[in-house]
């Protein structure tokens, strides 16, 4: 199944919330933002996020609720046991010196030394798990959804390219008769007389260096890669990523040999709808 490596979960209860956030990324990268209250659980949710996910930049994090009852504006105090502990500490420096003002700055920046007039939360442990499980469930839900609508655009620039190298092949038949005519009207112009089977070898020189069946014939053969990606039950997001880019390298060298100006307007059209095609596999996972 195709799937978006984009995505949004949240799963809330009354004292805490679990959220989970991907975004592109070349590999898969999780990064937990627990409390050290919940510590021992990191290793456990990042082998079940492992085990759904396969790609993607993964951020968890877990907000813990104050109750009801406590103002979330309510002033925090220091944490009395930390503190006396680091002042010990201190004492036993080379330096001897206890805190100064400007240490107890530099300690306020740690979150840990205030703490909010509130009750400590205790939590059930495998509840969370079970609960992060859930929100985990629910992110997966999201990118396969997402995944869904990408396959749509990718299926529909497919065919759009399709019909542009059909135009473009029908077209592409009018080429060498354009290259006589171009090389006998400047050999008019020049007035000079040149052997005509001098002149057919380099017509055909000419048709056979502009000629671009090959180009079309690996675009015919990615454009069905690229739908038999589609329909595969593994991530697939590399491949597609790579197959765009190759498209995309032929077309260009379609352009180059592309000599009428109907054609050459085709090949860029072609181009422009492979480009986006190329954005929307950048997120498939």
């Amino acid at each position: 199944m195709t799937c978006s490596m984009t995505a949004f979960a949240r799963i809330q209860e009354s004292s805490y919330a679990w959220e989970i956030r991907s975004v592109n990324h070349r590999s898969l990268e999780i990064r937990t933002k627990i409390p050290e209250a919940i510590r021992e659980l990191e290793a456990s949710i990042k082998e079940h996020a492992r085990q759904s996910l396969k790609r993607g930049y993964v951020e968890i994090f877990f907000h813990e609720i104050p109750p009801e009852h406590v103002s979330p504006t309510e002033p925090q105090r220091l944490d009395p046991e930390l503190l006396q502990a680091i002042q010990e500490v201190s004492k036993t420096l080379p330096t001897k010196k206890v805190l100064s003002v400007v240490d107890v700055t530099r300690l306020l920046q740690n979150p840990n030394l205030l703490r909010a007039r509130t009750t400590k939360t205790e939590y059930d442990l495998n509840e969370l798990v079970v609960r992060f499980k859930s929100c985990l469930k629910q992110l997966v839900e999201t990118r396969q959804r997402e995944g869904h609508a990408l396959r749509t655009i990718v299926q529909a620039s497919v065919e759009t390219s399709r019909n542009l190298l059909t135009r473009i092949e029908t077209l592409g038949k009018e080429q060498p008769k354009l290259i006589q005519e171009r090389l006998t009207e400047r050999l008019r112009a020049l007035d000079r007389h040149v052997d005509p089977n001098r002149v057919a070898q380099e017509i055909a020189l000419l048709a056979q260096k502009s000629d671009f069946k090959e180009e079309q014939d690996r675009l015919t053969i990615h454009l069905q890669d690229v739908e038999q990606c589609l329909t595969e039950t593994v991530p697939v997001g590399r491949r597609l990523n790579f197959l765009a880019q190759e498209i995309l390298r032929e077309a260009n060298t379609l352009a180059v040999k592309a000599q009428l100006p109907a054609c050459a307007s085709l090949v860029i059209d072609l181009k422009v709808c492979v480009d986006q095609m190329r954005e929307q596999v950048q997120n498939i996972e």
